[in-house]
């Protein structure tokens, strides 16, 4: 039995008749940049959310860039995050002068509050944790530290679009959320996109300027700014996603919920708190030192994985040749263990089973040694 990781092209066939007709209607329209679909959008996850500003964007990395300038941060000030992440989470910092401080990972694979605090310079200007996979970093914690250091706290959410800790939505907790829309993410648009949230006022303001060229209107700009806008058709497609989410969200919890529960005598399952959070799980990720064979095992049998990340960021050429070589033991040690099973939307229950039928198979007979 085949197993596809991801099956971006299952769920288009199921919304073909959907997507056709929002393609058509905003077509008609002849609204293709900003207009009232992205308008709408904008309303919608303000209030899913239930937070005061939404700035739709490109994309995440685009999202992380305008913060970054809407913050007025300056050649070499520094935000604290992690390594196991994609490499958008520094490249969007260093590539606008801003200085990635790598700190380590707790066993839930999310950042290390205790290493923060070590990191802190006055060079600091915020925290950004990253919710790795939709499970909750520690992020009441970091806020407390945030308000102590009298700094910024800027959510990584990229794979957290609904999920929730202590009843609150991730991204909506810190000073700054920002959300990717990427087609591989539970909540997506069918192509580039990203979400910006925040509470604040004078930043919702200065981001809105900047996504577009800070134009006051057409013919006036009073900053310079750049041209990130989530497209209108994009929006539309992402306004009918959203009255999706709840049901996706949940189909990825209980294919996790299965995955844990038959799998946790074989592989160390994700860890998070299960009375406090409810992860949306964009990922499912196992660890177990036999990870390469496994691997491979499970390709023979069908079922395509991915490593989420094999090459931790500080690990990587662009990292080192600007910021130099530092060593992350826990980092470094999951990277070799970790492994993403297959999670998606199209998943069926003979599917699941399969893939785990042949973890249990893989360690039941030994296939490892």
């Amino acid at each position: 039995m085949k197993v596809k990781f991801t099956d971006l092209s299952g769920e288009f066939i199921q919304l073909k008749k959907a997507l056709t007709k929002i393609f058509i209607r905003v077509g008609k329209t002849g609204q293709y940049v900003l207009g009232n679909e992205l308008e709408k959008f904008e309303k919608n996850v303000k209030k899913f959310l239930k937070v005061k500003y939404v700035i739709g964007v490109g994309n995440w990395t685009e999202g992380m860039g305008l913060v970054c300038k809407a913050l007025d941060l300056k050649k070499n000030d520094e935000i604290i995050t992690v390594s196991n992440s994609f490499v958008a989470t520094c490249g969007a910092l260093a590539y606008n002068n801003v200085k990635p401080v790598l700190v380590d990972v707790n066993e839930d694979l999310n950042i290390n509050p205790a290493k923060v605090i070590k990191k802190i310079t006055r060079k600091t200007k915020a925290i950004m944790p990253v919710h790795l996979s939709g499970i909750p970093s520690s992020i009441f914690q970091l806020k407390k530290i945030c308000k102590n250091k009298k700094l910024l706290l800027i959510e990584d959410a990229a794979h957290a679009f609904g999920s929730k800790l202590n009843n609150k939505f991730l991204g909506t907790i810190g000073d700054i959320g920002i959300f990717s829309l990427h087609p591989r993410k539970n909540f997506h648009v069918f192509g580039d996109g990203g979400i910006i949230v925040t509470n604040n006022k004078r930043i919702y303001t200065k981001l809105k300027l900047l996504r577009n060229h800070g134009l006051l209107n057409r013919d006036e700009a009073i900053i310079w700014g750049t041209n990130s806008r989530l497209d209108n058709m994009q929006a539309a497609f992402g306004n009918l996603m959203l009255k999706k989410i709840n049901i996706l969200n949940q189909k990825h919890i209980n294919i996790s919920k299965y995955y844990s529960k038959n799998l946790k005598k074989y592989v160390k399952t994700p860890i998070y708190n299960l009375k406090a959070s409810n992860p949306t799980f964009h990922q499912y990720i196992i660890r177990t030192k036999h990870r390469n064979k496994l691997m491979k095992y499970l390709k023979k049998s069908g079922v395509e994985t991915a490593i989420h990340y094999p090459n931790p960021i500080h690990k990587q050429q662009a990292y080192i040749k600007t910021f130099g070589r530092i060593s992350l033991p826990m980092t470094e040690k999951y990277s070799k263990q970790i492994l993403s099973l297959p999670m998606h939307h199209s998943l069926k229950k003979k599917q699941i089973q399969h893939v785990v039928k042949c973890i249990a198979s893989f360690f039941d007979l030994k296939y490892y040694k």
